[in-house]
């Protein structure tokens, strides 16, 4: 029996939903995470445990493998292959293009019902501008400290295209995927839900799309089968996207952070300091972003892909009760 264990944010734990099926195949998955939920109801996770759930280790069997794999300490930082290629050769499987799954049950779904009669309008698209922060912290009272610009909209830029798709299509609502203490949640012409992260997959498959950024919104869409666009910029779709969306950039010159960084030194290997990119310089113009999103929902209003959450697309066998805590807790 294994037991995976995950750092990191939400949308890198969603993504790795994608490589669930073929480790299963090998023993028994259980997961050890920050974020259980997103593992909760996966027909093939055994269980999925919180990193500071009360004596854990007395529960796990002594004869249980606890694997720890970090991507971000490999050649995936060179910027040549996809996180899950990566992740998946480090974990000794093969990685063919699979994307991830969102798995949900009966208890999200009514709950979503319920947060959806929030949106105004019945069409609605949903946006995520800036991310960094773990969704848990949507209720806590402190100021938000963002972590860096490099993957971040500009926030005026931000602002100009939802009032130009507000302008364009004004029987569409744009729904904010924000944390209330973030400063995207402040832009104007959107209604933000403050509801939590794992209730957001059943909303995109209500949804007419998403227009985000490389962050959680983008990893939860794919998991449900909803395309949308995303803007990359200082990584790129060949590192963290999925072909299911449309990915959409001002630059070729996608790169991590080098490794050296990450263990606190500012200096790359020639001995040059490590700036990050100018997100201003290297932006979608807004007049693009406007173009990609036009075409994409041209595309779904013609093919009706609008196709809404039903009880029937739960997974999980029986209704989870008030706590919903079908694996792990």
């Amino acid at each position: 029996m294994a037991i995976y264990m995950i750092n990191g944010g939400v949308g890198k734990h969603i993504a790795f939903t994608a490589l669930i099926d073929k480790l299963a195949e090998k023993d028994e998955v259980q997961m050890m995470t920050a974020y259980p939920d997103v593992f909760r109801h996966h027909p093939k996770v055994k269980a999925s445990y919180s990193h500071e759930e009360p004596g854990l280790y007395d529960r796990v069997p002594r004869d249980t493998d606890i694997i720890f794999c970090e991507p971000y300490y490999s050649p995936f930082v060179f910027a040549k292959t996809h996180l899950l290629h990566e992740w998946a050769k480090l974990l000794g499987i093969e990685y063919e293009g699979e994307l991830p799954q969102w798995h949900s049950c009966k208890k999200w779904y009514r709950e979503a019902k319920e947060v959806i009669k929030k949106i105004p309008k019945k069409k609605f698209i949903l946006v995520q501008f800036g991310g960094g922060q773990s969704p848990y912290d949507v209720n806590q009272p402190r100021v938000f400290i963002p972590q860096g610009q490099r993957r971040a909209y500009p926030l005026n830029m931000a602002q100009d295209f939802i009032n130009q798709f507000t302008k364009a299509h004004p029987d569409i609502a744009v729904v904010n995927y924000s944390m209330v203490n973030e400063e995207y949640s402040h832009l104007g012409g959107c209604c933000v839900l403050n509801t939590a992260y794992w209730l957001y997959p059943e909303l995109l498959k209500a949804s007419m799309g998403f227009v985000g950024i490389d962050s959680s919104l983008q990893h939860m869409a794919a998991g449900v089968g909803v395309s949308g666009v995303v803007i990359w910029g200082a990584t790129g779709p060949e590192q963290f996207g999925y072909p299911i969306h449309g990915n959409i950039s001002n630059t070729t010159n996608h790169h991590m952070r080098p490794l050296c960084a990450r263990f606190g030194d500012n200096k790359n290997a020639d001995g040059s300091m490590w700036v990050d990119r100018d997100i201003l310089s290297t932006a979608v113009p807004v007049d693009k972003l406007m173009e990609v999103t036009d075409a994409m929902l041209d595309m779904k209003l013609n093919k009706e892909e609008a196709k809404g959450i039903a009880e029937e697309d739960c997974d999980c066998d029986n209704d989870c009760g008030e706590d919903c805590k079908c694996k792990g807790a």
